[in-house]
């Protein structure tokens, strides 16, 4: 029959049965001998069993105890061993992979970088940095994923803990060459539309807001890929709504958008509410939160 045993009191029997002696062990606990006495008595009732008989030499334990004490010691080896594993987390000789997911832009701009500070922290682990798909709140949630990065989401799952990375300004990124000068001058040249997973709810504010101040964007081509963005701007007059972040080139420059048009939004490290104290988590967190703000 299933029986539950307290963990504290098997701690006692096992130093009874080291010390084979109630003062002894009274002592090393800060307790007084009534104390253990009675701690013994429950588990005698418990196991049904004497489990010790007094002498002139002192506690002589019984054939059953000699019989089950190895199994108790090694059980409780066991679960000290499982506790103090959780409390100690050893970065330099962690082994386990680690995978983190970032939307694109961050992932072209922050790749390198993010790399190089996380193999420094985790010289032994396997690391993977992948691109946000569809499917990455998900796999966040499934433990697929340890940490991904993107845009705040209002819509995120209640099972995500969105962390403040940085804020970002969005405004408009174009070439150092080009003849846009002002806000006003990015409405009346050609826009390139540029496609980001986690970003499109972020664009559509940021439109609509145009739009009850009645400006239109002019755009005329969408692409998905940061570099040919780039390219596009450095050759034409052309402008892409993006973050500050990303006109860290001198070949490009950013203008800013009226206050009114609510033009900043937080970047996130997504990771599973009941990683939130998790010690990986909070360092690759903190890692991230470092890379991105001195890139």
């Amino acid at each position: 029959m299933h029986r539950e045993y307290d963990f504290n009191l098997l701690k006692v029997l096992l130093m009874i049965y080291q010390h084979r002696s109630l003062t002894a062990v009274a002592a090393r606990l800060g307790k007084t001998e009534s104390a253990v006495s009675k701690h013994l008595s429950k588990l005698r009732e418990q196991l049904k069993d004497p489990l010790f008989v007094r002498t002139t030499d002192g506690f002589e334990p019984t054939h059953y105890l000699e019989r089950i004490i190895p199994g108790i010691e090694k059980g409780l080896k066991s679960v000290e061993q499982a506790l103090a594993h959780g409390e100690d987390f050893d970065e330099n000789n962690h082994v386990q992979p680690i995978k983190i997911a970032l939307y694109n832009v961050s992932l072209e701009q922050f790749g390198a970088p993010l790399y190089q500070a996380i193999r420094l922290a985790f010289p032994k682990a396997m690391i993977e940095l992948i691109t946000w798909r569809g499917t990455t709140y998900q796999d966040i949630i499934d433990g697929n994923i340890h940490i991904g990065v993107q845009l705040f989401n209002e819509e995120c799952p209640k099972t995500i803990y969105q962390s403040n990375v940085l804020h970002v300004e969005i405004g408009a990124v174009v070439g150092r060459q080009s003849v846009i000068q002002t806000w006003e001058d990015v409405f009346k040249n050609p826009c390139v539309h540029f496609e980001l997973r986690g970003w499109n709810d972020v664009h559509h504010r940021l439109i609509k807001s145009m739009a009850q101040n009645g400006l239109t964007l002019d755009y005329r081509v969408k692409l998905d890929n940061l570099t040919a963005t780039y390219h596009l701007l450095k050759q034409n007059d052309y402008s892409a709504i993006l973050s500050q972040n990303l006109a860290h080139s001198n070949e490009f420059r950013f203008i800013s958008f009226p206050d009114y048009l609510q033009a900043y939004i937080p970047v996130v490290a997504c990771m599973k509410q009941g990683n939130r104290q998790n010690p990986l988590h909070l360092r690759l967190n903190q890692i991230i939160k470092q890379v991105l703000n001195e890139s």
